[in-house]
C-alpha cells in the first residue's frame, strides 16, 4: 500500500481487500459493472495486464476511486493506464472540482511518477451535464483523443412516476407491450446458474447461422457473473410460455443506472412480444430499485436500424458517451504506447482474448 498527500487529499494505491473495495465504490452513483473488483479479476488476458485500485480522499472521506489497467512496455520502459467508466467521484453532494483533483492524484501517480501514459474512458455521456464535467476534465491537464467517441447508446430518466413513463413511450412500442401482457407470459427474475443457462440457450439458438461476429463474449460474461458476489450479480429477466423460456434479459444495476447488457428472444417469444414485456420489467424493477436512469446499451441506427428502433422506442434520449482523454508524460517512451497498442490488438485477435 502506498499512501500520499497533497495539501488535504490523500492518494491510496492497492490497499484494500476486495471486500473493502467494493464497500467503498458503491457509495459512488456512477459506480458500474467495469469498474467492480471482479470485473477485472474474470478479464482473460493473454497480456497479464497489472491491475491497481486507487482511492483518493479529502479529510479522509473518499472522493474518488479507479480501477486501473495498466500495461507496461517491457524492457523500452514505458506503457498506458486505462481507466474504463472510471473514475467514479459522482457522490450526492459531489462537485466536478472533485473529478479535477481526483484526475490530478491520477496523473501524478501514473504519468509524472511512473512515466506512464493515462487515459480515460469516463462514465459520462452527453446527456448528463457533460460540459461542466469536460470543463474539469481539462482543468486536470487531460485532452479529448481524436477521432471522437462513437459510443452511443439511449438513455430513460427513470426518475418520473411509472404512469408517465408508460405514457412517454412510442404508440407503437406501447402497443406491442399491451400486446405481451395480453400473451400467456410469465416473468422470472433471478441470478442463479440454471436462469444464465437458460438465458444462454436463447442466445446461442437466436445467433446459430447468422454470418456476423456480434462483438460480445458471452461466456466472459458468465464467468464474470460466477464471481460477482450476490449483491453485484447482473439480473437475469425470463419470459416464460407454457413452461417454457423464449425471451431472456440481462441488466446490470449499480449506482444510480441500470445497463441493459445481453438479450434473447426465440421464436415463440417473437411472436408474443416478449421482449417487449422483459424491457418493461427491467425498466419497473430498476426504478423500484432506486435507478435514476435505464441505459439501454449501444445503438447503431444505420448498421442495425431494428434494435435502434425498439430501444428508441422507450421514450429515452440518444446520447453519446465521452470520448477518451489523455496525459501524457511527454517523453520519446509516450510515442511507443500506440505502437504497442497495435501489437496487443494483434495479440488478441490471435488468442480471443478479451
Amino acid at each position: 500500500m502506498i499512501t500520499e498527500s497533497s495539501l488535504d487529499l490523500d492518494t491510496i494505491i492497492d490497499g484494500h481487500s476486495l471486500e473493502q473495495w467494493s464497500a467503498l465504490v458503491a457509495a459512488f452513483c456512477d459506480h458500474n459493472l467495469y469498474q467492480t473488483w471482479e470485473y477485472e479479476q474474470t478479464r482473460d488476458d493473454a497480456t497479464r495486464t497489472q491491475v491497481s485500485r486507487v482511492v483518493v480522499t479529502r479529510a479522509g472521506r473518499p472522493i474518488g476511486a479507479a480501477q486501473v489497467r495498466v500495461k507496461r512496455i517491457p524492457i523500452l520502459g514505458g506503457g498506458l493506464a486505462y481507466i474504463y467508466r472510471g473514475p467514479l467521484w459522482k457522490q450526492a453532494d459531489a462537485d466536478p472540482k472533485n473529478l479535477t483533483d481526483v484526475l490530478l492524484q491520477l496523473r501524478r501517480v501514473f504519468v509524472e511518477e511512473q512515466g506512464l501514459t493515462l487515459r480515460i474512458a469516463p462514465n459520462v455521456t452527453t446527456s448528463t451535464g457533460a460540459a461542466e464535467i469536460e470543463r474539469a476534465i481539462a482543468a486536470a491537464g487531460l485532452r479529448a483523443e481524436k477521432p471522437q467517441s462513437s459510443e452511443r447508446t439511449i438513455l430513460v430518466d427513470l426518475r418520473p412516476p411509472l404512469e408517465a413513463l408508460r405514457k412517454n413511450l412510442a404508440q407503437k412500442w406501447r402497443n406491442c407491450l399491451n400486446q405481451s401482457e395480453r400473451q400467456v407470459l410469465s416473468v422470472t427474475q433471478s441470478q442463479t446458474p440454471d436462469a444464465w443457462h437458460q438465458f444462454e440457450n436463447l442466445y446461442d439458438a437466436m445467433w446459430a447461422g447468422k454470418p456476423f461476429e456480434t462483438g460480445v463474449s458471452v461466456p466472459t460474461f458468465r464467468r464474470l457473473q460466477e464471481t460477482l458476489a450476490a449483491e453485484r450479480k447482473m439480473q437475469v429477466l425470463l419470459a416464460w410460455h407454457e413452461g417454457s423460456p423464449v425471451a431472456a434479459h440481462v441488466s446490470s444495476m449499480l449506482g444510480d443506472t441500470c445497463i441493459y447488457l445481453l438479450g434473447a428472444t426465440g421464436e415463440v417469444g417473437r411472436k408474443t412480444k416478449a421482449a417487449y414485456l422483459l424491457q418493461w420489467h427491467a425498466a419497473t424493477l430498476a426504478k423500484e430499485h432506486g435507478a435514476h436512469w435505464f441505459d439501454l446499451g449501444g445503438i447503431d441506427p444505420e448498421a442495425n436500424p431494428g434494435v435502434y428502433h425498439f430501444k428508441s422506442g422507450l421514450g429515452g434520449v440518444e446520447a453519446k458517451f465521452l470520448p477518451s482523454y489523455t496525459a501524457t508524460p511527454g517523453n520519446a517512451r509516450s510515442l511507443l504506447v500506440p505502437i504497442a497498442e497495435a501489437a496487443y490488438r494483434r495479440l488478441r485477435s490471435k488468442t480471443g482474448a478479451r
